[in-house]
C-alpha cells in the first residue's frame, strides 16, 4: 500500500482530536458495469463527464470483468472532513459530479462501491493502464470486453 497517496495519509493523533485516526480525504468508490457490447461507450461517456468537472479530483480505482459485465470503478474525493462537515464548495462539486454520472449514465448500472484495494487484481490492472502509455481506459475496457 502505498504511503504517499493523499486518501491514505492519516490526521495525526491528539488527546481529544475527534478525528483520530480518520484519512485526511474521503473519497467515494462508484462502479460502472456496462455489458461488453455497450463498454467502450461508457467509458467515453464517463471520460466526457469528469472533462466537464475538472476541479473533482478523481480516479480510476479498479478494472475488472464479470460474466457478461465490464466493472470499472472509480475513486471521487469528497475533500477532506472539515470542507465536507460544512458542506464546503470542493464537497458540493463532488457530490453533484456523484450525481450527474448515476444519473447520465444510469444504463450502465451505476452503483457505489468499495474503493478496491491497492493490491487487489483490479485495482493492479487500473495502475498498469495509468502508467502504460500504449493504454488508454478506453482501450482498456475494449479488451476487457473482448474477453470470454
Amino acid at each position: 500500500m502505498s504511503t504517499d497517496h493523499p486518501s491514505t495519509d492519516r490526521i495525526p493523533v491528539g488527546p481529544h482530536d475527534a478525528y483520530a485516526g480518520l484519512r485526511r480525504d474521503l473519497e467515494v468508490g462508484l462502479r460502472l458495469a456496462p455489458t461488453r457490447a455497450a463498454a467502450a461507450v461508457a467509458a467515453k461517456s464517463l471520460a466526457a463527464i469528469l472533462d466537464a468537472e475538472p476541479t473533482v479530483p478523481v480516479r480510476l480505482a479498479g478494472l475488472s470483468v464479470d460474466d457478461s459485465r465490464v466493472l470499472v470503478t472509480i475513486a471521487v474525493t469528497l475533500g477532506e472532513i472539515s470542507d465536507i462537515k460544512v458542506a464546503g464548495g470542493h464537497s458540493r462539486a463532488a457530490v453533484l459530479l456523484l450525481q450527474r454520472i448515476v444519473d447520465e449514465l444510469s444504463a450502465y448500472d451505476p452503483a457505489f462501491a468499495a474503493v478496491p484495494d491497492p493490491s487487489s487484481a483490479e485495482a493492479r490492472l487500473a495502475v498498469h493502464v495509468l502508467t502504460r502509455p500504449e493504454h488508454t481506459v478506453e482501450s482498456a475496457v475494449r479488451q476487457l470486453a473482448r474477453l470470454g
